[in-house]
């Protein structure tokens, strides 16, 4: 029984013919990944003026989930997150927010992450060097580009070959604590950089709960726990 995967004929008879479709959609595209900045921008402006206090909510999130159709709890704080990118840039005359264009959202959930670590200042001139990384190709800024742009600025240390002393029988190797996460699991990796992530919503009830959660887990990890929670609890909620 052959298990070889039946390519059909296209429907279009050349790329010509399919163009006017392609332009309509990219057109589409670009509509809504404008409308989602925009939107990211108006969520964290609502949630910097309590307005979920006028409406008897004790959390934005929680406000805009019920506010919102189909948004969740866990997506409004990823949007407000990148939404203080959004405020920022504009507030620096780097994006105009009227007209957001030159960057993805991806792109904008990394920086938000860089300003929470390294502070305003670095997510900025991560900006900068983003900008022109991709000036002349007619590319937005991507995740990826806000990557290559971390270690220009931030390139892994280089050390010179320690010398190594041949150990006595009486010594003990100590660990390396120059890195501690090197020695963590890859998962442990992921729950420390969901409890980062987490600690930006802070004192939000519904993130101190998440929190919660995340460093009981991470702690079942790191003792060598067979953790309870499926691997998708860190893919859907990063």
């Amino acid at each position: 029984m052959s298990h070889d995967v039946e390519i059909l004929p296209p429907e279009f008879k050349s790329r010509r013919e399919a163009q006017g479709l392609i332009r309509t959609a990219v057109s589409h595209f670009q509509t809504a990944k404008r409308a989602t900045i925009q939107t990211m921008a108006d969520l964290r402006k609502l949630q910097d003026g309590n307005v979920h206090i006028l409406y008897g909510y004790k959390n934005f999130a929680d406000w805009a989930e019920h506010t919102f159709d189909g948004l969740t709890a866990g997506n409004v704080r990823q949007l407000c997150r990148a939404g203080a990118v959004v405020l920022e840039l504009d507030r620096a005359g780097l994006l105009d927010l009227s007209k957001p264009e030159g960057i993805g959202t991806t792109a904008l959930r990394e920086l938000s992450t860089i300003s929470g670590t390294y502070g305003r200042d670095k997510m900025i001139e991560v900006f900068n060097t983003c900008k022109e990384i991709v000036e002349d190709t007619g590319k937005d800024i991507s995740s990826t580009t806000v990557e290559s742009a971390m270690r220009l600025l931030m390139p892994p240390a280089v050390f010179d070959d320690p010398v190594i002393d041949e150990p006595k029988e009486t010594d003990e190797l100590e660990d390396d604590d120059d890195d501690p996460e090197n020695k963590y699991s890859t998962k442990c990796r992921e729950l420390i950089d969901r409890i980062r992530d987490l600690a930006y919503d802070l004192p939000d009830e519904g993130a101190v709960k998440e929190m919660d959660q995340a460093l009981e887990q991470l702690d079942k990890e790191l003792k060598g726990a067979e953790a309870n929670e499926d691997q998708t609890w860190i893919d859907g909620t990063r």
